[in-house]
């Protein structure tokens, strides 16, 4: 079987399996599981809105979650620890609330960018797609993605450990334990973010990967293809993604005031995942524009080493048609070697100042007395 025959075989084989579904997260399966319990309880017989299965699970949960806290005491520590820091009722129960929205809403937020990314390869990056190799490494990309069994297992993990650790430091806090309703609602909330980080996991994955990915670009100018500007647009997305998660973060924490150890690293924390998420990203782009380049420029100076084997630099023709060579490749060599513009720039510029003016505002009354002349 011919290297080309194979490339075709292996394509059509993953856009069919794509097209069957035959790829879905732990995310993917829970949504689909909720949908068919939501269409029974309705009695609908098309597939539910996303936005509607999100908020009747992010209802129910919270709703459970506050049942439980009230059941099991733990309602009235965490309203005493609201009295202690000087907040109100209504700002203690958006403080409650808040975070368990930020723990559910995130996995199916990232999980739905995931689907957008494997939506791109099925339309558009399959068909321009020039090795095997790069079909066989986005493949192995979706298989790991897509392991619900691991994924659960490592749900379940970080959900207990991420849940009794946070449920420790608030008990550090307010100097006694704060019950197992409590415990219960941050160990079911830590596993809804633990399942985020795996899925993030996943998608800095696949930009390293991409660093090995070979792509039918445009010859002339491989950084001014449309499926470069597609892709540099969603892997921007995930940048900006994680700094509104990150602000959200930063604000919740600078806000509440129950982790004031925590916050002296939260901003060197949630800064450098945004700045390795865009530096990966663009560099892995900029390996597929280079590759796209140098494969361009080895034709045409193949095409030149042809010409000039002939010997024939007295015929006009032949010096003219190197000439013309050369320009083309001297054209081609001074192309961008990246996809990074103005625009991309000031997208990561404005990501780093997110989770910035999420701390301002969090600590927005001691920001005000720095600009209070005291008599």
């Amino acid at each position: 079987m011919s290297t080309n025959s194979a490339l075709i075989e292996k394509r059509e084989e993953l856009k069919r399996r794509l097209a069957a579904g035959e790829y879905k997260t732990l995310v993917d399966k829970f949504l689909d599981r909720a949908d068919r319990i939501l269409r029974r309880m309705t009695r609908s017989s098309k597939p539910l809105p996303l936005w509607y299965i999100v908020a009747i699970v992010s209802l129910t949960i919270i709703f459970f979650s506050f049942l439980s806290a009230v059941a099991s005491g733990a309602w009235i520590v965490f309203r005493s620890l609201i009295e202690s820091r000087g907040l109100g009722s209504t700002l203690g129960i958006l403080g409650f609330i808040l975070p368990g929205i930020l723990a559910l809403a995130s996995p199916i937020a990232i999980n739905h960018y995931i689907g957008r990314v494997v939506a791109l390869w099925q339309d558009s990056v399959l068909e321009a797609t020039e090795s095997t190799v790069s079909l066989n490494e986005f493949e192995n990309w979706l298989k790991k993605i897509c392991n619900w069994q691991l994924h659960f297992l490592i749900t379940i993990i970080g959900g207990i450990l991420g849940g009794l650790y946070l449920t420790a430091i608030v008990s550090t806090q307010i100097h006694m334990f704060v019950g197992y309703g409590l415990a219960s609602i941050n160990i079911v909330l830590s596993m809804f973010s633990t399942a985020f980080v795996y899925l993030l996991l996943g998608v800095v994955l696949l930009s390293a990967m991409l660093r090995r990915y070979e792509l039918r670009l445009f010859a002339a100018d491989p950084s001014s293809s449309e499926l470069v500007s597609r892709l540099s647009s969603e892997l921007s997305f995930v940048v900006y993604f994680f700094a509104v998660y990150a602000a959200i973060i930063t604000f919740l924490f600078t806000w509440s005031g129950f982790l004031p150890s925590f916050v002296i690293i939260l901003m060197p924390g949630l800064w450098l995942p945004i700045i390795v998420l865009f530096i990966l990203n663009q560099t892995s782009l900029s390996s597929i524009i280079r590759r796209a380049k140098w494969k361009t420029l080895n034709e045409i100076q193949t095409k030149v080493e042809k010409l000039q084997a002939t010997e024939n630099f007295a015929e006009k023709e032949t010096m003219d048609a190197i000439n013309r060579l050369m320009d083309y490749h001297d054209r081609v060599k001074a192309t961008r070697n990246s996809a990074v513009n103005l625009g991309t720039t000031l997208n990561f510029i404005n990501s780093l100042l997110l989770p910035l003016i999420a701390f301002i505002l969090g600590n927005l009354d001691l920001v005000l007395n720095l600009f209070v002349r005291k008599p």
